[in-house]
């Protein structure tokens, strides 16, 4: 008797896209009316016959604040769970960023935490009602994690990964998983499996990856607090481009067991959980109650190192703040050029010293990194995807035709190894020589990229290599008016010109209405000294923006006035 032939990938992926569209209750489907247009920040305001005017406040509050009124008994979690799931619903409609929804059990447990606090009044535990959205390939129990595979589309989850286990018993309600990329190794999302999800601002460009559904769902508010992973900028890039908060910690310090994903077992370079949101105080929450669980008796690879208090009040009255202007590869594009000039100027105003990083290390530790994330020559990923069963999609593709094709000998990996402690090393002495208190930089070269333009991560992938903590926070959006400006230093490499290109095939339209976002760097293990300074920034330019938002008319700041001190 003949076997029968497997479903090809187009039938899986079409059975897998139709599974989450047929999760979303009919009473929330949007006409296509609505789905017209490139920014979609507004939807769920233009949705008035299925969110209420309470609906919309509670999804657009901080996490911080819906505990409070949760646990405050003002607000019930089945009432934010379901404006939650609503909201969640439509930025899937808009953006494609749902890999599974699981609606029902998340109402179903929120009428449980409710009952639960009319029975004992009292929550049971910091994150009681709360709804946590989930990366695609982190392990959730009786949820698939298929790391955006064909092969692996209904691959389960063997239970919960720590940090799902930690937040659950936290008393998180989870209501969806969000898209990643194919193989995950992308600065954008998209597969044969989930498709392609842009970002809601506008969605000729992406949302980031790999977390890019994440940074989708969170900017349209279907999501208080997500979860991400970052091994090269995949929380930090996809935050960055969507306009939020994103922190990638030190490796070791918050929980990373249970994830699905290739190069499982890969030390040479370990990637990092971390948490996605609309507000630093919220990337504080979520640190504070994965560490306040103890998780290093768990995972014995965790450093014994708790949440530690620290605020703007413990830092230096002067914080003396490296800038990196440019990395030596890739010339940011110009409204990022005009976000680090303004932040500058703000901080310099308010009395503290900004000094120009040297970039010197960059290309060494770029060059290493991207060597480490392919030991094996890249033959998992040109095993696992075939033309028959899986095909590359176009960055995908690109990535594996740019991989080193060598197959690393276990000496050779020695060698790097032993490389990239030297680097860290004179890292670690330069950032002590320059006596700085954070670095501020780009997050990338561009902002959200237009799809398929995602292919230079020097500008967090730098910071994975030597394992120091990074937070991005939003500055600006881009301008019409942005250009280059005419001193731009010329083209120093491929790289550059391709990016450069990119600006010049569409200029400021090409990135209409895209949020700008700077990073901070921290030192290794310092993730709360460096939100600490993110606070005292985030501060600074917010009051500065309200200055000059109260007073007419406003003077333009030269560039000159600006820059004049940063060589």
């Amino acid at each position: 008797m003949s076997q029968l032939s497997s479903p090809s990938w187009h039938h899986v992926a079409a059975r897998k896209q139709k599974q989450i569209f047929d999760a979303i209750p009919s009473a929330w489907l949007v006409g296509e009316e609505l789905l017209r247009g490139h920014n979609f920040m507004e939807l769920p305001r233009r949705c008035d016959s299925i969110m209420s005017e309470e609906e919309l406040f509670i999804t657009e509050q901080r996490a911080v604040d819906i505990l409070s009124h949760i646990h405050s008994r003002t607000w019930t979690s089945y009432q934010v769970t379901l404006a939650f799931c609503k909201r969640a619903a439509l930025a899937h409609q808009a953006t494609n960023c749902l890999a599974f929804i699981m609606f029902d059990s998340a109402l179903e447990r929120a009428k449980e935490l409710d009952n639960y606090m009319e029975k004992h009044n009292k929550p049971v535990g910091p994150l009681h009602g709360l709804p946590i959205s989930v990366k695609e390939h982190i392990f959730l129990e009786g949820t698939p994690a298929t790391s955006g595979l064909i092969s692996w589309a209904d691959a389960p989850s063997p239970g919960d990964a720590l940090i799902c286990k930690v937040f659950r018993e936290a008393g998180a309600v989870f209501h969806v998983k969000t898209t990643n990329p194919q193989t995950l190794m992308a600065l954008e999302t998209h597969s044969n499996l989930f498709g392609r999800t842009t970002n809601p601002y506008n969605t000729s460009l992406t949302s980031g990856g790999s977390s890019g559904g994440e940074s989708a769902l969170v900017a349209m508010r279907g999501s208080p607090l997500g979860i991400g992973t970052d091994i090269g900028g995949s929380i930090r890039g996809p935050s960055g481009f969507c306009g939020g908060w994103g922190l990638k910690c030190s490796v070791a310090r918050i929980p990373h067991s249970g994830l699905s994903g290739l190069h499982a077992g890969m030390e040479n370079i370990i990637g990092c959980v971390g948490p996605m949101a609309n507000s630093l105080a919220d990337l504080r929450l979520f640190c504070k109650v994965a560490l306040d669980a103890q998780p290093w008796d768990f995972e014995p690879s965790l450093i014994d190192l708790p949440w530690r208090n620290d605020s703007p009040e413990t830092l230096p009255k002067k914080l003396r703040i490296g800038v990196l202007w440019h990395d030596g590869e890739v010339m940011p594009h110009p409204p990022i050029q005009r976000a680090l000039k303004e932040t500058v100027y703000k901080l310099r105003k308010a009395g503290h010293e900004v000094v120009t990083w040297d970039p010197n290390l960059h290309t060494a530790l770029l060059e290493w990194i991207n060597t480490a994330y392919f030991l094996d020559g890249a033959e998992e990923y040109t095993s696992t995807l075939t033309q028959d069963s899986d095909p590359a999609v176009p960055l995908i593709q690109w990535l594996i035709d740019s991989a080193t094709p060598t197959r690393h000998t276990v000496e050779q990996t020695w060698e790097l190894n032993s490389l990239r402690d030297r680097l860290r090393t004179a890292f670690s002495l330069q950032w002590r020589e320059a006596g700085i208190d954070a670095l501020l930089s780009p997050v990338n070269a561009s902002v959200a990229s237009a799809h398929d333009e995602s292919k230079y991560w020097g500008y967090t992938a730098v910071f994975n290599a030597t394992d120091l903590p990074g937070v991005v926070f939003p500055v600006t959006k881009v301008l019409p008016t942005d250009t280059w400006d005419q001193d731009t230093p010329d083209v120093t490499g491929d790289k550059d010109a391709m990016y450069r290109k990119f600006w010049d095939e569409g200029g400021a339209e090409k990135y209409k209405d895209a949020p700008v976002n700077l990073q901070l760097v921290g030192k290794r293990l310092r993730e709360e000294r460096l939100l600490a300074v993110a606070e005292v920034v985030e501060s600074i330019i917010r009051g500065a923006d309200d200055e000059v938002k109260s007073s007419k008319p406003v003077k333009r700041v030269e560039r000159t006035e600006m820059v004049q001190s940063q060589l």
